[in-house]
Parts: C-alpha cells; sequence; structure tokens
C-alpha cells in the first residue's frame, strides 16, 4: 500500500522542480491566499449574525447615530465581499500568468533535452510517441500547477479559518465535520493508488495512437503511393480503440471513487442538519449560526470535494510527467566530455585502427575495421545495404563510438574531441535531404554562423542551383514547405550541396549527391564538387560505381569488414574479386 501510494506521487518531484524556480510568484499568490481566505473566511459568520439581527432587532452607534445592527452587518458583508472578489480578482490573472509561464517552461526544456539526447536515442524512437508523452507531460504540469496545487492552496488556508470558526461557534458540530473530513481523506488515499498502474498503461497506449497517426503523416506520400488510405486509418483506429477501452475501465474506477466522495459529505452535511436541529429545538443554537455553520462546513469540504473531483486530473498529470521523464532524464550527449580537446590545426586526416562496433544488444556492425583517409582523398565506400557503410560514416561525425579500437581524426580520438568543434569541420550531402519549412536562405545557411548574402549566392551558383531559384517569385526568400516539399529531389540536391560548400568543412561526406540529377545538371554539380572536394577529405558513399572510379581509395564492405581496398584500376585487376563483379554488373559486361 505504501510503495503504491509512493508511487503514484513521483511526479511531484518534476512539478516542485518547477514551482520552487519562481519563488516571487509564489509569495505573492500566498499572501494574496491568504488575504482572500480571511476575507471568504470571514463572510458566513457575519452572514449568520445579520439573520440574527433581523430576528431580534437591536441597535448599534456609528458616529453618534444609532443604526440597525442587521445594517451594520450588511454593510460589513457587502465589504467583505467586495475585498474578497478583488483579491481573487487579482490572484486569478497571477495564478494564469504563473501556470503559462510554468507550461512554456517545461516545454521548452523538454525541448531543449529532446535536441542534447544522442542519435542512438532518436534513431530508436517515434517521433510521434515521442511529443505525444512531452504534450501531455506539459498539459499535465499546467493542470496540477493551475488548476491544483495553486488553486486549492488559499482554499486549504480557508479550510483553517473555517474550522477555527465551526469550533468557535458549537464543538461538538465541529467534531462531526472534522471526522467526516478525515474519512474522506481516508478513502481517497485507500482508493486512488489503484488506478496508478491503469492510468500508466492508458498514457502509454494513447501515445502508441498518435505515434502511428504521426508516422502515416509523416510518410503521407508513400501512404498515397500505395493507396494505403484505408490501411492507415483501420490501423490508427484500432490503436486508438485499445487506448479508449482501458481509459473506459479507467474512468469506471474514478467514477466509483468520486460516488464514495459524495456519499460521505452527503451523510456528513446529513449528519449536521439533524444535530443543529435538536440544538436550535434545545435553546443552544439560533439559525443565523446554523446558516453560518452549514457555509462553513461547505468550506471546509469545498476544497476536498475539488480535490476529489480534480484527483484525476492530479494523478494523470503526475503520471504524465514521471512518463515522459523516462526519456527526459536519459543522459545528454556529451559535447565536452572530461579532457575534450579542440586542435588548433585541422587539416581532415581521418584513420581507423582496429574499429569494431555494435549497437545494443547487437551483433557487430564493423569489425576490424582500419584505414587511414588523408586530406585531398576521395574515399569511395562499397557494399550492399547493411554492410556497414552508413555506420562507419556515423563514426566519423562522432554519433556512435567504437566498441572496439578508435577512430581519429587530426591525431584526436574522437571520443576525445569536443563534439562542436568536429561536427564543425565536417558537412553531409545525404541521399535524402531534410530541409526546414523556412525560407532558401535560412536553409542554406542553417549551421553556418558567419555567412554573407554574396557567399550564399556563390555557393548556389556553384552548386548550379542559381537556374532554379532565380525563377521563384521570392527568389532567396522562397518558403521551401515542410522537409522541403515544394521542391523536386534534384533541387533538394543542389540546396544541400551549396551548403555543403558554405559550411567550407575539413571533411566532406556525399551519399551518392548525383543520384536525382539530370545528365546536363549532374556535369555542372560533378564539377562543383570536384571544386569543393579540392584539398579536403571526402567520404563518398556509392550506390552507382561510375561515381567511385574516380576516387583515390575504395574501400570494399561485407558484413562490417573491409574485404578489398583499393584504386578503381587496382581492384578490377583482381579476378573474381567483389568489386570487379560489381561493376561489370553495372556497366552490362555480364
Amino acid at each position: 500500500m505504501r510503495k503504491k501510494l509512493l508511487d503514484s506521487f513521483k511526479g511531484w518531484g518534476i512539478s516542485w522542480r518547477y514551482i520552487s524556480a519562481n519563488r516571487q510568484a509564489i509569495v505573492i499568490l500566498t499572501w494574496l491566499g491568504l488575504f482572500s481566505a480571511l476575507a471568504n473566511g470571514s463572510v458566513p459568520y457575519v452572514a449568520g449574525r445579520f439573520f440574527d439581527a433581523i430576528v431580534k432587532p437591536s441597535t448599534v452607534l456609528v458616529w453618534n447615530t444609532n443604526l440597525p445592527f442587521w445594517a451594520v452587518l450588511l454593510f460589513a458583508w457587502g465589504v467583505l465581499q467586495l475585498i474578497a472578489l478583488s483579491v481573487d480578482w487579482v490572484w486569478d490573472i497571477k495564478n494564469e500568468r504563473f501556470g503559462i509561464g510554468i507550461l512554456t517552461d517545461y516545454k521548452a526544456d523538454s525541448f531543449s533535452r529532446l535536441l542534447f539526447l544522442s542519435t542512438e536515442f532518436h534513431k530508436g524512437r517515434k517521433t510521434g510517441e515521442v511529443m505525444e508523452s512531452i504534450n501531455r507531460a506539459g498539459n499535465g504540469l499546467y493542470s496540477i500547477v493551475s488548476r491544483v496545487v495553486v488553486d486549492l492552496a488559499p482554499k486549504f488556508l480557508s479550510i483553517v479559518v473555517g474550522v477555527g470558526f465551526t469550533f468557535y461557534m458549537n464543538k461538538s458540530l465541529a467534531i462531526v465535520l472534522l471526522l467526516g473530513v478525515v474519512l474522506y481523506i481516508f478513502i481517497l488515499i485507500r482508493t486512488v493508488p489503484e488506478a496508478v498502474p491503469l492510468q500508466r498503461k492508458t498514457n502509454k497506449s494513447w501515445q502508441k495512437a498518435y505515434g502511428a497517426v504521426h508516422e502515416a503523416v509523416d510518410n503521407i506520400a508513400m501512404v498515397k503511393q500505395f493507396a494505403a488510405e484505408f490501411f492507415e486509418r483501420a490501423k490508427a483506429r484500432k490503436k486508438f480503440e485499445d487506448a479508449k477501452s482501458i481509459g473506459l475501465t479507467l474512468e469506471r474506477i474514478w467514477t466509483n471513487i468520486k460516488f464514495s466522495s459524495r456519499t460521505i459529505v452527503f451523510v456528513v452535511q446529513l449528519i449536521i442538519f439533524i444535530l443543529s436541529v435538536l440544538f436550535i429545538q434545545a435553546g443552544l443554537m439560533t439559525i443565523g449560526e446554523l446558516l453560518a455553520f452549514n457555509a462553513y462546513s461547505a468550506m471546509v469540504f469545498g476544497p476536498f470535494v475539488i480535490l476529489g473531483q480534480n484527483w484525476q486530473t492530479l494523478q494523470n498529470g503526475l503520471v504524465a510527467l514521471e512518463t515522459a521523464e523516462d526519456v527526459l532524464s536519459l543522459p545528454s550527449e556529451e559535447y565536452e566530455p572530461k579532457g575534450s580537446v579542440v586542435p588548433k590545426v585541422t587539416h581532415g586526416a581521418i584513420e581507423f585502427k582496429n574499429v569494431s562496433f555494435s549497437y545494443k544488444k547487437g551483433n557487430e556492425v564493423l569489425s576490424g575495421v582500419s584505414f587511414t583517409a588523408m586530406p585531398g582523398q576521395m574515399v569511395a565506400l562499397v557494399g550492399e545495404s547493411g554492410a556497414g557503410k552508413s555506420t562507419l560514416i556515423d563514426l566519423v561525425s562522432a554519433y556512435y563510438f567504437p566498441t572496439k579500437g578508435a577512430v581519429i581524426v587530426d591525431g584526436v580520438r574522437t571520443d576525445k574531441w569536443n563534439l562542436r568543434a568536429l561536427r564543425g569541420i565536417i558537412a553531409i550531402v545525404p541521399q535524402e535531404v531534410s530541409l526546414f519549412n523556412d525560407t532558401l536562405e535560412k536553409n542554406l545557411a542553417y549551421g553556418v554562423k558567419k555567412h554573407t548574402k554574396a557567399a550564399i549566392e556563390r555557393a548556389v551558383r556553384e552548386a548550379h542551383a542559381d537556374t532554379f531559384i532565380e525563377k521563384f517569385p521570392k527568389k532567396y526568400a522562397q518558403v521551401v514547405g515542410e522537409r522541403g516539399v515544394k521542391l523536386s529531389v534534384g533541387q533538394k540536391q543542389r540546396i544541400a550541396i551549396a551548403r555543403a560548400i558554405l559550411r567550407n568543412p575539413k571533411i566532406l561526406i556525399l551519399d551518392e549527391p548525383t543520384s536525382a540529377l539530370d545528365s546536363e545538371t549532374e556535369k555542372f554539380v560533378t564539377e562543383a564538387l570536384d571544386r569543393v572536394m579540392a584539398g579536403r577529405t571526402t567520404f563518398v558513399i556509392a550506390h552507382r560505381l561510375s561515381t567511385v572510379r574516380r576516387a583515390d581509395k575504395i574501400l570494399v564492405l561485407e558484413g562490417g569488414k573491409i574485404i578489398e581496398s583499393g584504386t578503381h584500376d587496382e581492384l578490377m585487376s583482381i579476378e573474381g574479386g567483389n568489386y570487379r563483379r560489381r561493376y561489370e554488373l553495372h556497366v552490362g559486361l555480364v
């Protein structure tokens, strides 16, 4: 029981981290809540005395004038109400700002932490599931802070005031009221933890459902190409129905909890009314005191009733925060590991020394790989899909580190490099180019801190991208759409080449950069690449073997091992060699 109760509140630590970071707002809200509690807490007592003053008229001397006591009490009641309304109005404004501020901080922090997680994490998780988890957590935190914690805080201060007045008015009824409150809290503590595991399961089901939807929308072109709309709709519907089924079970639990809580409130109020009648008949209580006590009963029970009604919201938020924290608490990528260095002079010399690599709980993807790549050299990687070409490139960029051996760049192991500095001397032209839904100019200059408009235009001309950019109505201010959807594949590749030229790297990585270009454009781009490759260490992942003929070194990979290495002519001279067989198949000699 104790463990279940503690598990249900794990999210409090996260909530408190953001609440405590806004101490000034908390102090202001606390003082406003205190004034509100005192003002609201005095109203029922004054109202009760007002009704008694009507039943038993009397006068009071105010500024040398005899006034009916009920009129004085009515004036006091009005003043207290105005004070309470004014304080509550200011409190509402401050509370809303506080809640929105915390929501903003949480989502900004979460996005920041996501960015700094490793490439391995991002490749292994569905974006939709992760974003849904964070959105749920952010909204949950907002609800916890603004609707439960801060909203209920002044009301619980009112409880103290209310209990004080009830004991002053009638100790017997006050004890009955307190016993009811204790029983109410006991039932919440006993029943709520049972719903927590189911809440976690519900959240995970919704994450999977939104993950499927995000994935389908993200790949909408493929969905359309295969006319798979009905298939994707059915798949998403199934996941939503699964989440709905678990959610309905959870709702039944919460409904039963609410019913039990309301029953307790009803029984306690009934007992108080019965006892009040007896006290009034015995002359121990007035009608005004009954009305006041009933108001204080509502004031004392009210926050607990609201808490019971919002307990589901509270628990949903806590579980959502806990679920998101499972991701956000993962260690960030170490950009500046202890003892990291930035070589004063970089040339782009690369050495693989007996490198082996395997992903977590997997077989070796690379095994005993050794080679060197010097500045000005073009190294081509050849092999079937899954041979280890992309993994080898990922090791150069230090997205991963070898499980055995070492990758050395300019005399420094990649795990000793300052990663920002290392990746700052590398430019990649991928086969599938990703662009932001922004202008061409901003996409071209992405990641390049110091650039000029002239430098961008020069890079664009060298990549032969000016021919289509100049045709756009807004030229460089043209927005390219999400992932560059408004550009053709060939246009996106030329943008990527221009971006690489602008970056002026020491190491250039080309993933078949001319594969989507027509023959005429390919000629211009190849000439541009020849210029940008001059003096730089260049890796080419080759799918078209005609691209690699000019490479200074060709590495043929199979099963994660280098089985052949040499120039085109050297490899073609190997009778029955892997590269020779591939090349002959490529040009149609066999």
